[in-house]
């Protein structure tokens, strides 16, 4: 019988010379590499694990708030938040020298917290940051941090989750508990180009509550049906990757080919017959441009189920009655 793998030290998940890790989450404006950060948390830990600090704020994401839903961080709030480029300097110093911990890191957080410092880089020409390997919990196949956490007996509450600071938490509890699927990092975080004496530090605003009693949403995704043609119909596919595409895509793709649909290219105002998305909560310039044009679309596994000539439920962004979100409806 085969041994199971016992989760490696955490002094051994260090490259030579590393002062630590910063486990870090990021709520976002939905999901895609190119979708805006609505708030950031880190938490510090020494190479034991022990935690040193703990930092996080709202961030402006300077656009419409899709999914506040989701994290309860509404546009107003955001509005009053700094924008990334006023934290990027403070957040590179916090960041040096240690090994960056996030799940879904190379996917997610990674390519994000990536754009968004070469962003920041237009307004701060001297700073130069390099992310190193970091270490990504996420476990083949893939599990989400709230049943990764049930699954070692970590607690992540409905409150908790989907707040940057509450999922750093149950993820350096699921750090230090040991996780045997982790792989040690190569390279820390380096940073040039910024003077840690010289560094003020910005107007932070963590958020003051975790609940999304009450929450108001003046725009949310509203139902439509799209009808599939019998045939010769025009189909158009956007993913969540920075260049649009994923396997949920592919496998639309297929689907579309038997039913004799001709891919085009993905244009909100110049839109094919269907529109299919691999999510509805896909961040990037396409999706924006197609919340506001308004047009339907369907969710690929929807559409992996459509038959030529008939009618399938699709999904439009519009006004809503204002009537306040509830714990029940989080997603």
């Amino acid at each position: 019988m085969a041994l199971q793998p016992q989760p490696l030290p955490l002094p051994a998940l260090l490259p030579a010379g590393a002062c630590g890790f910063a486990v870090l989450d990021l709520e976002t404006t939905g999901t895609g590499q190119l979708c805006r950060i609505v708030e950031i948390a880190l938490l510090l830990l020494s190479p034991e694990g022990q935690i040193e600090r703990e930092w996080s704020t709202v961030i402006n994401p300077g656009m419409p708030i899709p999914n506040a839903a989701v994290h309860g961080i509404e546009e107003s709030l955001a509005a009053q938040a700094p924008i990334f480029s006023a934290v990027a300097p403070t957040l590179a110093a916090l960041l040096e020298g240690r090994v960056l911990v996030a799940h879904n890191l190379d996917r997610f957080d990674g390519p994000i917290l990536r754009h968004h410092f070469w962003e920041a880089s237009e307004n701060l020409p001297g700073l130069v940051l390099d992310l190193g390997d970091g270490i990504d919990t996420m476990p083949n196949p893939f599990l989400s941090l709230g049943k990764l956490c049930a699954a070692h007996g970590v607690t992540l509450t409905g409150d908790d989750a989907h707040t940057a600071l509450g999922d750093t938490r149950a993820l350096a509890a699921l750090l230090r508990h040991g996780l045997p699927h982790l792989h040690p990092s190569r390279a820390t975080v380096r940073v040039a180009g910024i003077s840690r004496t010289e560094l003020s530090p910005p107007a932070l605003m963590p958020r003051t509550t975790t609940s999304r009693q009450g929450l108001q949403q003046s725009h949310d995704w509203i139902d439509a049906t799209v009808l599939i043609p019998a045939a010769g119909g025009s189909i158009a596919l956007h993913g969540e990757d920075a260049h649009g595409w994923d396997f949920k895509v592919q496998k639309a793709l297929e689907h579309a080919t038997s039913l004799g649909l001709v891919p085009i290219a993905f244009q909100p105002e110049a839109p094919a017959d269907v529109l299919v998305v691999s999510s509805l909560f896909i961040d990037s310039p396409l999706m924006r441009r197609l919340r506001e044009a308004g047009q339907p679309v369907v969710v690929s596994k929807v559409f992996q189920e459509a038959r030529a000539g008939a009618a399938v439920a699709a999904k439009r962004w519009g006004e809503k009655s204002m009537s306040p979100v509830t714990d029940g409806d989080k997603p």
